[in-house]
C-alpha cells in the first residue's frame, strides 16, 4: 500500500510539472503588470523618509530604497524574462509536435548546407528540456530575492524608525550596537567562508564546522524566520553546481537583467536625493529645472524644493510655495527655540499663541533673496498643497520695481548651524501693460 501510495505521490507530482507552464504563463502575464505598480510603492516610501528622517540618516534610508528598488526589479526582470521563454518554449513545443527532428531528405536546401546548419544547431528536444529548466528556476530565483531584499529593505525601516523614537530616550550609540554587530557578523562570515572554501581547506573537519555554525548562525540574525528558506533555495544551486553550471551561471545573467531594471527605474524615484540633498548638490545654482514651476511640473508628486507660478511672471505679485519637511520641527528648535504652552490658556488660546510662535519660527529660518538682496517677507502656513498634498508655507512678494527681464529668487533653510538647503530660482519678469 505504502508503495502505491507513493507512486501516485510521484505521479500526481510529474503531472503537475508537466501542466504546470499553463499556470506559469498566466502568473507571469498577471504578475508583470502587478509588479510594475510595485514601484510607485517604493517612491513612496523614498518621499516618506525624506519628510521624516533626518538628513544625517539619509544614507540609511538611501540604503533602505534601493534595496526595495533591487527586490522589485528582481521581480519584474525575471517575470519578463520568464514570459517571453515559456511563450518561446510553447512555441517550440508545438513545433516538435508537428516535426520531430530536422529533415534532410524533405529540406528546401541542399544537403550540404542543411547538414552545415544542423552542426550547429542543438536538437529540438535539448532545446525544449533546456528552456524548460530554465523556466521552473526562475520563480524560485525571483522570490527569493524579493524575500532577501525585501526582508533587508523592511528589517532595516524598522530599525530605521525605532532608532528614531528611542533617541530621545537611549544613548545613540547604543541603538546602534545591534546594527553593528550585524554588520560585523557579515564581514566575520565572508572571511570565514572564503577560507573555508579554498580547495586545501574543504576536508577540514574543525573549519568547515565552523563555517556551518557561523552561516547558521549569522542567516538567524541577519534574515530572521525566513533564514532557512533562503538557505535552501542557495544549498539547492550551491549543491547542484557542478551538475548544472549552465542554468547556475543563467542565474548570474538575471541578476544582471534585474540590475539594468533597477538602474532604469532609479532616474524615475527620489532616491538619489538621499546622496545629493545637501546644499547645491541636488539643484544646481547653475542650472533651472521644470521643478521650480508650477506649470511645469504636474508630473511631480512630491515636491523637493520650492515652487512659484512659472518661469514667466506678468503679475506684479510672486507666489512662492515652500515645502516643510517633517524632519524640520527638530531643526528649527534650534533656531527659535522650544515651544513651551501654558497651562492657563484654553484649547482655543493654545493653537492661537502656538501658530504665532510658528510663524515667527518660519520667518526667523528661512531667507529669501532676489536679485541678491535680501527681503522681509511674510508667511502663511499652508495646509496641504493641491496636488502633492504636502504641508508648507505660502508667500506674496512685491516684484513690481523688479527690472523688466530675468530676475532671481533665492531660498534659503537655515538652522544653528548655517544653511542646510538652498534654491536658486529664475524667472523672467514682464508685467502686463
Amino acid at each position: 500500500m505504502d508503495g502505491e501510495k507513493n507512486n501516485e505521490v510521484k505521479n500526481w507530482l510529474q503531472r503537475l510539472k508537466d501542466e504546470s507552464w499553463e499556470a506559469e504563463l498566466l502568473v507571469s502575464a498577471v504578475a508583470i503588470f502587478g509588479t510594475f505598480q510595485l514601484f510607485d510603492g517604493i517612491n513612496w516610501i523614498t518621499n516618506f523618509f525624506i519628510d521624516t528622517v533626518n538628513p544625517n540618516q539619509y544614507f540609511t534610508a538611501y540604503f533602505i530604497c534601493f534595496f526595495g528598488l533591487i527586490a522589485v526589479s528582481a521581480l519584474a526582470a525575471m517575470f519578463v524574462i520568464h514570459f517571453f521563454l515559456r511563450a518561446y518554449w510553447v512555441g517550440l513545443v508545438g513545433l516538435n509536435s508537428v516535426f520531430p527532428d530536422y529533415s534532410l531528405e524533405d529540406s528546401a536546401y541542399s544537403k550540404i548546407y542543411t547538414e552545415k546548419i544542423l552542426s550547429i544547431l542543438p536538437k529540438l528536444k535539448d532545446s525544449i528540456q533546456k528552456v524548460d529548466e530554465l523556466c521552473s528556476v526562475i520563480f524560485s530565483i525571483a522570490f527569493t530575492f524579493l524575500l532577501l531584499y525585501g526582508y533587508i529593505a523592511v528589517f532595516s525601516s524598522v530599525y530605521l524608525l525605532l532608532y528614531n523614537i528611542l533617541s530621545e530616550y537611549v544613548n545613540s550609540y547604543l541603538l546602534m550596537i545591534p546594527g553593528m554587530f550585524i554588520a560585523l557578523s557579515l564581514i566575520v562570515q565572508i572571511v570565514v567562508s572564503v577560507f573555508a572554501n579554498f580547495k586545501n581547506n574543504k576536508e577540514k573537519e574543525n573549519l568547515q564546522l565552523l563555517n556551518f555554525k557561523v552561516v547558521k548562525f549569522v542567516s538567524m540574525i541577519s534574515f530572521g524566520p525566513i533564514y532557512k528558506n533562503i538557505l535552501q533555495v542557495s544549498m539547492i544551486f550551491g549543491s547542484n553546481f557542478k551538475k548544472k553550471k549552465s542554468l547556475v551561471y543563467l542565474v548570474f545573467v538575471f541578476l544582471v537583467s534585474a540590475m539594468m531594471v533597477a538602474v532604469v527605474q532609479l532616474p524615475k524615484t527620489n532616491i538619489l536625493y538621499f546622496v545629493k540633498h545637501r546644499l547645491s548638490a541636488n539643484y544646481d545654482v547653475h542650472k533651472t529645472y521644470a521643478d521650480y514651476y508650477k506649470d511645469s511640473n504636474q508630473q511631480v508628486d512630491f515636491l523637493l524644493s520650492p515652487e512659484i507660478e512659472s518661469d514667466f511672471i506678468e503679475r506684479n505679485t510672486l507666489e512662492v510655495f515652500i515645502p516643510i519637511f517633517d524632519y524640520e520641527d527638530s531643526l528649527r528648535e534650534t533656531v527659535c527655540g522650544t515651544y513651551e504652552e501654558t497651562s492657563s490658556n484654553s484649547r482655543k488660546d493654545k493653537r492661537k499663541y502656538r501658530a504665532l510662535y510658528l510663524k515667527e519660527c518660519y520667518k526667523k529660518y528661512h531667507r529669501i533673496f532676489l536679485n541678491g538682496e535680501k527681503i522681509e517677507v511674510t508667511f502663511i502656513r499652508y495646509n496641504n498643497h493641491h496636488r502633492t498634498n504636502q504641508f508648507g508655507i505660502v508667500s506674496f512678494i512685491d516684484i513690481s520695481k523688479l527690472p523688466i527681464g530675468l530676475n532671481e529668487i533665492k531660498i534659503e533653510k537655515v538652522s544653528d548651524k548655517g544653511v542646510f538647503l538652498n534654491w536658486n530660482i529664475p524667472f523672467y519678469y514682464q508685467p502686463k501693460n
